[in-house]
């Protein structure tokens, strides 16, 4: 899975430069070696692709169950090493996986949001990152993605086009890793998890900020 996730990277990472100006900035703040829970906002479907193809390191996605059940795609990201995970749902099949992963060493993607933004706001965090980043000594690396939104995917052809032609700058950037303190009840690790998007939204601009901006 590690040599089909790699030969992917350099086409993807060559598509991303032709759809616009790439910018990636403070990699080195992705430790080397040992398990990480890299969380990020969420824009379009394009982000997982991004980070994937500009990260030094495997990442691991966290892909909501649906997606596994379009044959071709569902080939697909298990070849890159993703796996399912059930929303709306305790999942501790998924969960177990994500463990697994952690103490073994790997890099565990986790949009803590959920699902894409309806609008480039950040939305309300859930609480899984902090649990498995409590659960398994790792720390969290922060990362923020802007730009993606300007490709417009969602739009007619014509605007897609248009998104494209434009060039738009796409920036991702990483903050400091940080740790999570074990223990505590729910009201505790939802406050982690508010702290987690907080640390996201400190390194986008303020219309990025969503429900987490200074009132």
């Amino acid at each position: 899975m590690k040599t089909f996730y790699e030969a992917n990277r350099v086409p993807l990472r060559l598509l991303f430069t032709l759809l616009g100006r790439v910018r990636a900035e403070n990699l080195s703040r992705l430790p080397r070696k040992g398990g990480v829970v890299l969380v990020s906002n969420h824009l379009t479907m394009l982000d997982p692709v991004l980070l994937g193809c500009l990260l030094p390191r495997q990442l691991h996605f966290m892909a909501k169950e649906e997606l596994f059940g379009v044959p071709a795609l569902g080939l697909y990201l298990r070849l890159a090493g993703s796996f399912p995970i059930r929303r709306g749902a305790p999942d501790r099949e998924g969960l177990r996986r994500a463990e697994e992963l952690l103490r073994a060493g790997e890099v565990i993607m986790i949009f803590p949001e959920g699902h894409r933004s309806r609008a480039t706001g950040a939305q309300e965090a859930r609480t899984g990152a902090v649990l498995l980043a409590a659960r398994t000594n790792s720390p969290i690396v922060p990362a923020a993605i802007t730009g993606t939104e300007r490709l417009r995917l969602h739009q007619p052809p014509a605007e897609i086009a248009r998104g494209f032609l434009s060039r738009p700058e796409i920036r991702m950037r990483l903050g400091e890793p940080f740790a999570v303190a074990r223990g505590g009840g729910s009201s505790a690790r939802k406050a982690a998890a508010d702290q987690v998007m907080r640390r996201i939204t400190a390194l986008l601009p303020a219309e990025y900020h969503g429900i987490y901006a200074e009132p």
